[in-house]
């Protein structure tokens, strides 16, 4: 009786720890230098960050990259996920819990430096060229907002690759790049950046920063869990080291 008692309790426990230790699937998108593809294997400044938050929440996370309307759609139709690096806004606030803010930077209108004729100063004159975003980002309704429009000067595709190729082509005027990520852009396609010059900043003062979120039906404690380990490691050197493995 003692030793069926002891098995039993052993087997609660096991059960009960396999419950402590959830496992839950991180969505993301080939973002470099923030989260991305590197001969197969996942990293990223953003990524690195939420790869050791879920050590310290001592919860089980498997990461999964795919095209950013997908993960986009995925994240919110599947309980225990999550998607890295989302921009914050005021559409999306009541659609995840967050996590955050992570690491972000500015971002720019950029042209080829040929291209010298493309000279807007301010943002009222940026509408007036052609610009390439992919569907469904977040500079989507933000570049529509200050006067791009869809079947006249704003061409919208699934990636990024897309746009890249027809303005390095000359079909499309501008791009929108963030100073961490338009160097490793333009690496893909064999640009080192002097093919390129920054134009204007795009106002994003609606938009606050990138975070991890996670779908609204996560278990909140798992949720302020990262919050908490999130803070922790901010405290340390405000991710400076997972930033300069990536950007110098």
């Amino acid at each position: 009786m003692i030793y069926r008692l002891l098995i039993l309790v052993i087997s609660l426990g096991f059960t009960f720890t396999c419950i402590a230790k959830p496992t839950i699937t991180i969505f993301t998108e080939q973002f470099p230098p923030y989260n991305f593809s590197n001969k197969g294997q996942l990293q990223g400044i953003n990524l690195d960050i939420v790869r050791t938050l879920c050590e310290l929440s001592q919860v089980e996370c498997k990461f999964e990259l795919l095209p950013w309307a997908r993960a986009y759609d995925l994240v919110q139709k599947n309980q225990l996920s999550g998607l890295v690096s989302t921009a914050r806004s005021a559409e999306r606030e009541d659609l995840f819990y967050w996590v955050g803010p992570l690491v972000s930077s500015r971002t720019f209108f950029y042209r080829l430096r040929d291209n010298k004729h493309i000279n807007p100063t301010d943002i009222t004159q940026v509408s007036a060229y052609t610009l390439g975003v992919v569907r469904g980002n977040i500079y989507e309704g933000v570049v529509e907002s200050i006067g791009f429009q869809q079947d006249k000067n704003l061409l919208k595709v699934a990636h990024h690759y897309e746009y890249m190729n027809l303005f390095f082509k000359n079909k499309i005027d501008l791009i929108l790049g963030s100073e961490f990520a338009l160097d490793y852009q333009l690496q893909q396609f064999g640009h080192g950046g002097k093919e390129v010059v920054q134009l204007v900043e795009l106002p994003v003062n609606t938009l606050q920063g990138n975070y991890l979120v996670f779908n609204k039906e996560m278990p909140i404690e798992i949720v302020e869990r990262f919050n908490e380990q999130l803070e922790k490691l901010k405290a340390v050197d405000n991710f400076d080291a997972y930033r300069h493995r990536y950007v110098k």
